[in-house]
């Protein structure tokens, strides 16, 4: 009998077609078979058979038997080495939640032709972690805070608290040009568009209302470090805001012109957020490596 695994819909995937979730995390299973398994109810939306068209909602529960998983950590060669660099990035923990930096160039969950991610390995770290699950997400090649619920009461709770507004994220980066003084914040429509198997963030009348306040650093004649307070939770928000407004992130493939530099320079600093009624502030540190060649 297959054992059943499930997901939670974060804020960021609210509104999205159950199918086209689907064939962003399990790309090496054929869309026939994820179909199929849609028609037939093994797959389902709040243990209920769905429609692959069905709009999901904030919190619906999405259940899918093993088969379809493409994640596999044990087929992993240096399965230890990755163990041991998610375990020392570990910087908060309770009973309901664990919080890591996250290293840059890690992907959050397998399934983008990946064999596993992070969740996948904090899974492995923990004996009884089926209940394990992110709690928000942060792009593969942006690095700090992520937190994942291991309880599903906590998921719930903190989904509440980002629906609500409540949970605080501060996030540095380093942009290419200096950043005026009077640009302290960027308010503008975003919409996310698929060309391709390519999904980017981009200005469009059609899109809902995001806004990203900006605080300088330090600045050259070519570089702006800044400090960025996303006040909403758009697909790439932060590095569309930067490149539409002519001041593209370091390092970024997507949406600028790429760089000599390892990683985008992007960083998730802090996390602040509610735990048993607890303020919570998690802090992640940056590596000597950002930015130390850029001032």
């Amino acid at each position: 009998m297959n054992k059943i695994k499930f997901l939670i819909v974060s804020k960021e995937n609210e509104g999205r077609r159950l199918d086209n979730i689907l064939f962003g995390l399990f790309r090496k299973i054929p869309k026939s078979k994820i179909y199929s398994s849609i028609r037939k109810a093994k797959i389902k939306v709040n243990d209920r058979k769905s429609k692959p068209e069905y709009k999901v909602n904030i919190d619906d529960k999405i259940s899918y038997p093993t088969f379809v998983q493409q994640a596999n950590i044990n087929e992993s060669p240096n399965l230890q080495q990755h163990q041991e660099r998610i375990r020392s990035a570990i910087i908060y923990e309770s009973d309901k939640y664990v919080v890591i930096n996250k290293p840059p160039n890690y992907a959050v969950h397998g399934g983008s032709g990946l064999n596993f991610g992070v969740i996948e390995i904090i899974r492995s770290l923990y004996p009884y972690s089926d209940s394990f699950n992110l709690a928000h997400r942060i792009d593969k090649l942006t690095s700090g805070c992520l937190i994942v619920a291991k309880k599903m009461s906590a998921l719930r709770e903190i989904h509440k608290q980002f629906r609500e507004r409540s949970v605080k994220k501060v996030y540095e980066c380093i942009v290419k040009g200096c950043w005026p003084q009077s640009l302290k914040k960027i308010e503008s429509k975003l919409e996310t568009v698929k060309i391709k198997e390519d999904r980017r963030t981009q200005a469009s009348n059609n899109g809902k209302l995001s806004l990203t306040k900006f605080t300088i650093l330090e600045s050259s004649q070519e570089y702006t470090h800044l400090l960025a307070l996303p006040k909403t939770g758009r697909t790439h928000q932060i590095r569309a805001h930067c490149a539409n407004a002519g001041y593209p992130i370091i390092g970024d493939p997507k949406y600028g012109e790429g760089s000599k530099n390892k990683r985008l320079m992007l960083h998730a600093k802090e996390i602040h957020f509610t735990d048993d009624g607890k303020l919570i502030k998690a802090i992640a540190k940056t590596s000597s490596a950002f930015g130390e060649d850029i001032f």
